[in-house]
C-alpha cells in the first residue's frame, strides 16, 4: 500500500500491488479540507430555528393549543360516557323491578298449584343424571 499525501493521490494496493483507487482531489469535499463541509447544515438551521425565541414562542403556543384541544375533547368524551352509564344504570333499575316482579308471580304460582310442581321437577333432574351417567359410562 502506497500513499502520497504531498500531492493529494492515494493508491491501495491490492493482492498484486496495482492501484485500485486514484483520489486527486482527496480528501473529498464535504468531509473537510478541500472544500465547503455541506454536513450538519440542516442540523445548524434547526439550531437556529430552536435559538429564536420566537419560533420558540410559536411552537409552544401550538403544543399549548394542541394540549387543550385534547383536553376538551377528554372532557366531552367523559361527559358522554357518564350519561351513557346513568341511563344505562337506569335501564338495570327498571329491569331488575320487573325481574323481581316475575319472580315474585313464579313464587305465587307455586304455592298455589302445592307441591306437585316440586315433585316433577325433581323427577326430571333424577332422570337428567341417570341418562348423563348411563351416558358418561358407555362411551
Amino acid at each position: 500500500m502506497a500513499t502520497s499525501i504531498g500531492n493529494r493521490q492515494r493508491h491501495f494496493g491490492g493482492a498484486r500491488g496495482e492501484a485500485q483507487g486514484n483520489f486527486s482531489s482527496y480528501p473529498p469535499s464535504g468531509f473537510g479540507g478541500g472544500g465547503k463541509s455541506r454536513i450538519g447544515v440542516g442540523r445548524q438551521d434547526e439550531e437556529a430555528d430552536e435559538n429564536d425565541p420566537n419560533n420558540k414562542d410559536t411552537r409552544l403556543r401550538g403544543k399549548i393549543s394542541m394540549l387543550k384541544e385534547v383536553s376538551i375533547s377528554i372532557g366531552d368524551e367523559i361527559r358522554d360516557q357518564n350519561q351513557f352509564l346513568g341511563k344505562m344504570g337506569e335501564d338495570m333499575e327498571g329491569m331488575g323491578g320487573r325481574l323481581s316482579a316475575t319472580m315474585k308471580n313464579f313464587y305465587d304460582m307455586w304455592a298455589r298449584q302445592g307441591c306437585g310442581p316440586f315433585f316433577y321437577l325433581t323427577l326430571f333432574a333424577i332422570c337428567v343424571f341417570v341418562f348423563l351417567y348411563i351416558y358418561l359410562k358407555a362411551r
